[in-house]
């Protein structure tokens, strides 16, 4: 079996644009959590001083930490949307200097002709031409000019560019002009990172795959710095475990397979989390489910069907228009396809130009924060209105950090929206809540569509310091009848990154149409993705029996200009056509309820994921009788918006609620750092897991 199941402890973390969280499992499954600020300009010592913190309440022997899971999601991603990654050159075929501005010579907004997109993360200057042309066939059209290339790479040395992407014409097929060129930087400029389009995004269509690498080669130096950081502070504390990275695909591998392909953790927190949904409503039995991740920034959601999130390869980043397809970096990798939001407990209520409420996507972020944080923040955000509303208690400390301020909470709603709108304080916070409810529940509803889900099937599994306390009104606002409130749910995405398996995707561009296909030649293709998987999960501490591998492929109708990916057996033969047909027309079914018997299938990419067995997970259980909180100790005024009133709403603590005890509400429901409503004739019950289940009038 896989080394990850050991006998000592294994520690989790995920930074966020707020809190950084922290969480600790031991072998027999025992959680322990933590949540500290974020620093952002000392983004592995909140990190260190979170894990310190929590060894030394829980009594950790620091020596038994054997695995380091790192979930920084917010580390690649800030690099490139704030334009902070390494001075970077890029190398490509004679006459494709400018393919990544040019991009797709298309308008995300065809009414709007001041459109902009993203500034390239590779100046014109350090955009070197290179002659050499290998074409599609192979054929070597003109030879590598070997001196160019030198020249290209010492006059970018001279400009002080610490990292170069490398992407030539077909190389996603051919990739013997860009090993040769990483051979000849490494000779003349050892120090120099180098990114390969053959190794970051071996599959065609120039403009994605040139993105792709010169993203990687921007933030590479930068990541190796972060985790040796990370390395080094860790050891001061006294632990000395392996390193491991979450990527955005939902698993884990090596840090030297990390610092290599940095890309490859965009997202990965937020993949964490989705990934603990599954497993959770797994255990619970609940089906389908929406993961409802919201924070201090961002709210995101997943679509979790057949226990397995939905998966995309159509992602963008650096968004110029934060919410509008096209007007991002594309970035072709597998990612767990979650729709993001501007909607956290720091987003910004105001008025706009218009004379209306708008909440978000600006935030106050973890400095100043909100002003109910007594930080210095004065505009009114999501977290003031929920502390006025009644959701949050003024008397305790937001994540067991911040102490809360009514008085600043109820100043900021009052200057900001109540006297501008010529409303009530409390109608001016139960519309700054029901927005941002609204506009989370909007975006999440078009997912679904997107996806061609009907979600009102779906039991929303709301996690984060702020899910729990929103899942009611977002839920009802999407049709959901069930809400699922998980055990630690303040620091769930955490916990996602100690369920995660060791995993890598591989890919490689081959067309060929299905009908008369060579298989032969394609599993030899496999064959080569299968070596390089195997040896990166042997790399992380893989025993090479425990590898499992699934085959898929993007195909589509001959004509077509965009592919989905299709499930393929394990193993090629006699009858393999027609799987792959019929696989291909089970996914298009899905997709858009019908398909063609008439027009002839065809396939460009094959992709191959290699995956170990997860490890053991992390174990919540929930005894009977254990905590003299399952009898209320306060009653607290909440004002629910759907019934325009307040009500005097007992507070109950989640660890001290029986197993399989139905309850009506109104209730609070708090665990450690998050809050769950539960509205007027809503009915909850606690399972033996440690999961909170609402079901909604």
């Amino acid at each position: 079996m896989s080394s990850r199941n050991t006998t000592g402890y294994r520690f989790g973390f995920d930074i966020g644009g707020t809190f950084t969280d922290v969480v600790v499992s031991a072998s027999d499954g025992e959680v322990h959590v933590g949540k500290c600020l974020s620093q952002p300009d000392a983004i592995t010592q909140a990190v260190v001083e979170g894990l310190t913190t929590l060894i030394e309440q829980e009594s950790i022997p620091r020596d038994k930490i054997q695995e380091v899971i790192s979930g920084a999601t917010t580390v690649v991603t800030n690099l490139i949307i704030e334009g902070k990654g390494a001075p970077t050159g890029l190398l490509t075929t004679e006459g494709f200097p400018d393919l990544i501005e040019i991009a797709r010579e298309m308008r995300y907004d065809i009414y709007d002709i001041t459109a902009r997109l993203p500034v390239p993360v590779v100046p014109r200057p350090w955009r070197k031409e290179v002659p050499e042309r290998i074409d599609k066939d192979g054929v070597v059209i003109t030879a590598l000019d070997e001196k160019a290339a030198k020249q290209a790479i010492e006059e970018l040395a001279a400009d002080g560019v610490k990292s170069v992407a490398v992407s030539f014409l077909h190389a996603y097929r051919y990739p013997a002009h860009e090993q040769r060129v990483r051979e000849i930087a490494t000779e003349i400029a050892p120090d120099m990172f180098v990114s390969l389009s053959s190794d970051v995004l071996p599959e065609i269509r120039e403009y994605e795959r040139t993105v792709a690498t010169a993203l990687n080669a921007y933030v590479r130096p930068y990541i190796g710095h972060y985790l040796e950081e990370l390395e080094k502070g860790l050891g001061a504390i006294g632990i000395k475990a392996t390193l491991n990275i979450m990527q955005s695909n939902g698993g884990v591998i090596s840090r030297d397979y990390a610092e290599t392909m940095p890309l490859r953790m965009l997202e990965s927190g937020p993949a964490a989390g989705a990934l603990a949904a599954s497993h959770v409503a797994d255990l619970a039995g609940t089906g389908d489910i929406l993961s409802f991740d919201m924070g201090g920034t961002t709210a995101k959601s997943c679509l979790v069907s057949n226990g397995r999130p939905e998966i995309t390869l159509e992602f963008e980043t650096a968004r110029v228009q934060r919410f509008k397809k096209g007007s991002g970096f594309p970035v072709k990798l597998p990612i767990i396809d979650m729709m993001e939001i501007g909607a956290g407990g720091g987003s910004i209520a105001r008025i706009d130009d218009t004379g209306l409420l708008k909440v978000g996507p600006e935030s106050s972020g973890a400095v100043p924060g909100p002003a109910c944080y007594g930080q210095g923040g004065e505009q009114p955000t999501v977290t003031d209105a929920a502390l006025v509303l009644g959701y949050l208690d003024p008397n305790a400390r937001l994540g067991g950090q911040v102490a809360l301020h009514l008085d600043l909470a109820e100043a900021a709603i009052g200057k900001y929206v109540a006297e501008p709108l010529g409303m009530t304080l409390i109608e001016a916070a139960s519309g700054i809540y029901r927005i941002v409810c609204e506009n989370m529940a909007s975006s999440a509803k078009v997912h679904a569509v997107e996806k061609g889900k009907d979600i009102r099937h779906y039991t929303l599994a709301a996690f984060g310091g702020a899910g729990p306390m929103h899942a009611r009104e977002v839920a009802r606002r999407l049709g959901c009848r069930q809400i699922l409130v998980p055990p630690n749910a303040g620091v769930f995405s955490a916990i996602g990154l100690l369920v995660a398996p060791v995993m890598t995707d591989a890919v490689r561009t081959f067309y060929t149409r299905v009908e008369g296909a060579n298989w032969q030649e394609i599993d030899s293709i496999y064959d080569d993705l299968t070596e390089s998987t195997a040896q990166a999960l042997i790399q992380a501490g893989i025993a090479p029996d425990d590898i499992e591998f699934e085959r898929s492929a993007d195909m589509r109708y001959i004509g077509q200009g965009f592919e989905v990916t299709t499930p393929l057996p394990a193993r090629f033969d006699d009858a393999t056509t027609d799987a792959a047909v019929q696989s291909f027309y089970d996914i298009y079914d899905e997709l858009f309820s019908h398909h063609l018997t008439t027009v002839d299938v065809e396939a460009l990419t094959w992709r191959l994921r290699a995956t170990a067995p997860a490890p053991s997970p992390p174990i919540s259980r929930r005894m009977n009788g254990t905590d003299s909180r399952a009898v209320p100790d306060q009653l607290r005024r909440v004002y629910f918006p759907d019934a325009g009133e307040f009500h005097d709403v007992p507070v109950l603590a989640d660890s001290g609620l029986n197993i399989d005890s139905e309850k009506e509400g109104p209730a609070l429901i708090e665990q450690s750092g998050c809050t769950t409503v539960v509205g007027p004739g809503e009915r909850f019950t606690a399972d033996k897991h440690g999961n909170l289940l609402v079901s909604l009038s």
